[in-house]
């Protein structure tokens, strides 16, 4: 971003120290460098901290290398010459000092401080540095020279279209895959890869980033969306104009796209059967990856991409806020101009739904198996719960600190309520479907078995209890059968983890109860998925049941 962008923001709070007297003889503070041009054509850059970038001109980057502290505005015009004279000079200087890169000053706490090892990035980020900086690293891999960025761009195009082909043209060893469980062998093979292949990913970046000579900073791992991922710290990329900073955000997606191809065309060649599989469930995980990585409206490649193409730095903040004050506009019968393109409020409705999208479709999908795990997966889905309320409150907290000086017309505000308390009276038409996780067996001799863990049961098996029998994959499932509770006399056993989660994990096991189950129409023998309680209910009656009983179920 640049200089007058950053003074154009939320003011800094005040300094603390009497006087001016650090303006008269200057300098920079601690952790402040200035970065000459990478290529010609490119903007001088002064860097504060660890990842603020502030793109400059030439000439205020000569004087910002001549504040050492040692001369005065009239010395410093005369050894810098013109445009220079002594009160551009005490202008100049009083905008750095506005934006703390002159010492000595007193800070906002937390600034300049260490490298920090843990971060958090809201709404739902957390960031665990692992390397300070990839940048030796970055020089390293690319000394070896292996091919130019050019080539190695074509070579990622053919292997991700002749994957993609692959993958059509075997749609049905697809959904096998994605609809059977898969062993411990299979699953540890598969996540073994997709963690190489997030390194690389992030190399991917850190690479191009450091063969245009930029500098790779932080890399470490996160949890994002609750979902495991890892991040690389390419701040430095500002440095660049905007169509190699776009090109480094999108080096990433690149690597996946070239690996989930070669992994496609390679289960091709094997065909079905166990390595056959592997690769081809390897190749859908990371094409799924890459995809979902290209998506704009959420902190990922995609959106730095977007915002790196476009030129507009915190595109997703200056488009929240454009939809908050339109909204605050609206309510207060104010005229509103956009700042900004015509299309910013829009992308901020995107990035205001696309989160609570992953967020929903991540608990619809790991949800109940949390819920499987007894004691242990109803604290964790506790403490889901309990984020997903603190980002409420702080993003009605945000909406009311807009309200400030714009205050509603009192019949908007009622129209508003009277809205919101339909939406609240429709939600109660909206009905989703909830089950309860458990797993059953049938054994050679013809003895069907449900298993149900311990901690999972919010509501009590019952005599007569309606069962649907599944066969689970890692993203479909596919009824087998139905079944009835037989009595409610439980055992207590240990129940196979297999059955649970889509794995065949039949040696793991926790603590359960087994019930007697009456078939509708006869099964081979086996284990399996299977789901209690099945039922449509509407949304709130959903809410309550999975996000806010979880919460009491470690103390029952």
């Amino acid at each position: 971003m640049s200089l007058t962008q950053v003074l154009r923001r939320r003011p800094e709070p005040p300094r603390q120290e009497p006087g001016t007297a650090h303006l008269r003889r200057p300098r920079l503070t601690t952790g402040v460098r200035v970065h000459p041009p990478v290529a010609d054509g490119e903007p001088w850059v002064m860097q504060r901290g660890e990842h603020q970038y502030f793109r400059i001109g030439a000439d205020l980057a000569r004087l910002a290398r001549a504040l050492d502290g040692t001369g005065d505005a009239e010395s410093l015009a005369a050894r810098l010459g013109p445009p220079w004279s002594a009160a551009a000079v005490r202008q100049a200087v009083t905008t750095l000092d506005r934006a703390h890169l002159l010492a000595p000053a007193v800070l906002a706490p937390g600034r300049h401080r260490r490298i920090r090892r843990w971060k958090y990035v809201p709404p739902l980020t957390f960031q665990l540095a692992v390397v300070r900086s990839g940048d030796a690293a970055a020089r390293r891999i690319n000394s070896l020279r292996l091919a130019p960025p050019r080539v190695l761009g074509w070579l990622v195009a053919a292997l991700a279209a002749i994957g993609t082909a692959v993958l059509l043209a075997r749609h049905a060893q697809v959904a096998h895959v994605l609809g059977s469980p898969v062993s411990m062998g299979t699953l540890g093979t598969v996540l073994a890869g997709v963690f190489v292949t997030t390194v690389a990913h992030e190399f991917g970046h850190a690479c191009l980033l450091a063969h245009y000579g930029g500098r790779p900073g932080r890399m470490g791992v996160m949890l994002f969306y609750f979902s495991p991922a890892m991040f690389c710290d390419v701040s430095d990329s500002w440095r660049l104009n905007h169509i190699r900073r776009a090109k480094v955000s999108l080096a990433g997606i690149a690597v996946q796209a070239g690996v989930s191809g070669a992994a496609a065309s390679a289960a091709g060649l094997v065909g079905r059967g166990t390595a056959g599989d592997t690769l081809l469930l390897f190749a859908l995980v990371n094409a799924a990856a890459a995809v979902v990585n290209l998506v704009p409206f959420v902190k990922l490649d995609g959106y730095i991409a977007l915002m790196s193409y476009l030129n507009r730095p915190n595109l997703r903040d200056a488009a929240l806020g454009s939809l908050r004050e339109g909204f605050v506009a609206l309510l207060a019968k104010k005229p509103y101009r956009v700042k900004g393109p015509g299309w910013l409020p829009l992308f901020g409705l995107g990035c205001l739904l696309t989160p609570m999208v992953l967020v929903v479709r991540g608990l619809g999908q790991w949800l109940d198996a949390l819920m499987s795990l007894g004691t242990f997966g109803a604290m964790l889905s506790s403490c889901v719960a309990g984020m997903l309320l603190l980002v409420a409150v702080k993003t009605v907290r945000g909406l009311l600190k807009s309200f400030r000086g714009n205050r509603p017309r009192p019949l908007r505000l009622a129209l508003l309520a009277v809205l919101l308390a339909a939406l609240a009276l429709g939600s109660t038409q909206l009905r989703l479907s909830s089950s309860q996780v458990a797993s059953y067996e049938v054994t050679p001799d013809g003895a069907v078995h449900l298993y149900v863990p311990s901690g999972a049961e919010l509501q009590p098996v019952r005599p007569g209890d309606r069962v649907e029998l599944q066969r689970a994959g890692m993203m479909l499932r596919r009824t087998l059968g139905t079944g009835t509770v037989g009595t409610a006399a439980a055992r207590e056993t240990s129940v196979p983890l297999g059955g649970l989660i889509p794995v065949t994990a039949d040696n793991l096991r926790i603590r359960g109860k087994r019930y007697p189950l009456r078939l509708d129409h006869p099964l081979p023998p086996g284990r399996g998925s299977a789901r209690l309680h099945a039922r449509s209910m509407p949304l709130p009656r959903w809410a309550y049941e999975r996000l806010l009983l979880p919460f009491a179920a470690p103390f029952h």
